[in-house]
């Protein structure tokens, strides 16, 4: 009968990595990208970019790229948008633990963003870029990394903060999500005035 609880537990431990797993493979995903932020001003479109995220896969590559877009969203507007590389980067491999041992890689990079990606609009002479992140698992799938907003970042460190886990935020509706749905948007849009 002392066996049953332990294995209980391991049994549990199984499952909540399976499940952290799931997590980044799907729309809802335990990724994300906190810098940039959703709307997010920098000082020159030609200024170097802090890119800051965080990932449940120790050593697999991430893919940063970025494409046109507007304030509405990504260029062309209803068109098939162009998706230029800008780098790959590979996660810390020193894990972060939260408090109930779940565990969450860094990766960061300071990056200029090719010009090809930045669009100038007429109409109010702000350039404008969008920016994700994606890791391609061992099934082929593509998993998108969540963004977020201003906002979105507070409540994440709140739900966070108030969980005592990394996922506090998944299921807060924190991250960026399509005006009216609850689908998350896979990439961040930025902007620049000069």
């Amino acid at each position: 009968m002392k066996l049953y609880p332990q294995f209980n537990k391991l049994n549990f431990h199984s499952w909540r990595l399976l499940a952290m797993a799931l997590l980044c493979s799907t729309f809802l995903s335990g990724c994300l990208i906190s810098t940039p932020f959703w709307n997010q001003e920098f000082a020159s479109h030609t200024d170097k970019i802090p890119i800051q995220g965080w990932t449940i896969y120790a050593g697999k590559t991430v893919k940063i790229e970025c494409s046109k877009a507007g304030h509405g969203g990504l260029y062309p507007f209803g068109g098939p948008e162009v998706w230029s590389f800008v780098a790959n980067l590979t996660p810390s491999t020193s894990p972060s633990y939260d408090t109930v041992g779940n565990i969450t890689y860094s990766l960061s990079r300071y990056q200029t963003l090719p010009s090809a990606c930045w669009r100038k609009d007429p109409a109010n002479n702000v350039w404008y870029t969008a920016i994700r992140a994606t890791h391609v698992l061992s099934n082929g799938n593509v998993a998108n990394f969540a963004v977020f907003d201003k906002p979105g970042l507070v409540c994440m460190g709140e739900e966070n903060a108030l969980s005592g886990t990394w996922f506090g935020w998944l299921s807060a509706g924190c991250a960026k999500t399509y005006s009216g749905s609850s689908t998350n948007i896979p990439y961040v849009i930025i902007y620049s005035k000069t």
